[in-house]
């Protein structure tokens, strides 16, 4: 008898063990849902950084291409194919990064976790790091952009980089590059450019990466490096 107990109860745990591996093998699209089901409760009801409590109005990248702009005063975000939302808040001094242009950019920015609603990262205050900018360097192929994180002393010079173990810039953060003017304020009145991100997974630090799956928020600055 007890030996039957001792055979039914390792079976049960052998079961237990398949179906808690099915369930993790499921994981992956449960989390991919949450992500889009969290990006589209903060498009309604944004809580973090400059636009809390303003609902995002979204127009389509068809609309956007029309003239570029997004009304400030409507607080439109562009949705773009890949699934990445950008309100060009300031487009800032100097040009667009040209077909077979390479450049360096240093950027500022906030970054926020949009499913935990917490500030994750920033390089905008000396509090939070040595650094006031994180440095890479850009090429334009044809329209498609890579970026790598710059090296100086033997480390990268990001704060994304330390964060995130990463040497590559994200997709998403090279996706305004197409659409900003990259520069150094050299006159009264200029500014370097700024925009308003949110970011999905696929297009983030770590892409399909089912242990850090998320969505990021960001408010970032970019100017030309020398």
């Amino acid at each position: 008898m007890n030996k039957t107990i001792y055979v039914v109860t390792v079976l049960l745990a052998i079961l237990f063990v398949a179906v808690t591996s099915c369930d993790e093998y499921e994981t992956y699209e449960q989390k991919r849902d949450f992500e889009r089901s969290q990006i589209s409760s903060f498009v309604n009801n944004p809580t973090m950084g400059e636009i809390t409590g303003k609902k995002i109005n979204v127009i389509t990248e068809t609309e956007f291409l029309k003239d570029t702009v997004t009304d400030l005063s409507k607080n439109e975000f562009v949705l773009f194919e890949d699934g990445v939302y950008m309100q060009i808040v300031r487009r800032g001094c100097g040009s667009i990064l040209k077909n077979g242009e390479a450049a360096t950019v240093l950027c500022r920015f906030k970054e926020y976790n949009i499913n935990t609603g917490e500030l994750s990262v920033r390089n905008d205050s000396a509090y939070y790091g040595h650094q006031y900018y994180d440095k890479f360097d850009v090429t334009n192929s044809s329209g498609t952009l890579t970026g790598v994180f710059c090296i100086e002393g033997g480390e990268y010079q990001s704060m994304l980089c330390h964060q995130y173990g990463n040497h590559l810039v994200p997709d998403g953060i090279l996706e305004p590059l197409k659409y900003i003017k990259l520069g150094r304020p050299t006159n009264a009145g200029e500014e370097i450019a700024k925009v308003r991100l949110i970011v999905p997974d696929d297009q983030s630090h770590t892409p399909n990466d089912i242990n850090y799956m998320c969505a990021y928020y960001y408010e970032i600055t970019y100017e030309r490096g020398i």
